[in-house]
């Protein structure tokens, strides 16, 4: 693991992960590259701070959040790619159902880089702690739509609520949202940008100490 990184539930053991790249539940349909080997989430340690910032914002409105996707490896960018110069749809549906394959690019939906290969973006949700239950946010993860947008007018207003509940308290820790996707943040001033490729693995090494 680079220097300077870290597992998320070491900083903020807290925030629960559901890494939807590591299993079927994702707009591909299948484990992506990079992703066979760990189900624990890993950022910048500045940037698991910040959750666990936000996390404890949170908590006292009755809130608990749900990382869907931390560090993204370049080599899963390069998956996503070749994934969409092929004719497999089988995800069309509950992922991109209104937008073509390539509409998902064109949409900027999806780069061919990204801050979550930088370390300092996560896909993350509302729980309710009285119930464990996801938040309604009016759509799920990866639904590449217009109604996906923070502010959409398409989702309730009680959606529209929750997303801006979410959002607040991410703004509050140091988060910037991309206003197309309520699920995706991004930690604010957090220079350098560098886009690693090593695969997720549950028992990395430190970075050694000199």
């Amino acid at each position: 693991m680079p220097a300077g990184w870290c597992y998320v539930d070491e900083i903020a053991p807290q925030v629960r992960v559901d890494l939807k790249y590591c299993g079927n539940d994702n707009f591909v349909g299948r484990p992506i590259a990079g992703y066979a080997g760990g189900s624990r989430a890993i950022l910048r340690r500045d940037t698991a701070e910040a959750l666990a910032r936000a996390s404890a914002i949170l908590r006292p409105q009755g809130y608990a959040l749900l990382v869907w996707d931390a560090y993204r490896p370049a080599m899963a960018m390069q998956d996503f790619r070749a994934w969409s110069r092929t004719k497999d749809e089988k995800m069309k549906s509950k992922f991109y159902p209104h937008i073509t394959k390539q509409g998902i690019y064109e949409g900027k939906y999806i780069g061919d880089t990204s801050e979550h290969s930088w370390g300092i973006a996560v896909d993350i949700t509302l729980v309710n702690l009285k119930d464990g239950k996801e938040v309604d946010m009016g759509g799920n993860h990866d639904l590449l739509d217009v109604s996906s947008a923070t502010e959409s007018p398409l989702v309730s207003e009680q959606q529209r609520r929750n997303r801006l509940i979410l959002r607040d308290a991410m703004v509050k820790a140091g988060f910037r949202n991309y206003s197309k996707e309520w699920w995706h943040y991004f930690l604010a001033d957090s220079a350098p940008y560098f886009s690693y490729s090593f695969p997720l693995d549950d028992h990395l090494p430190p970075y050694p100490m000199h």
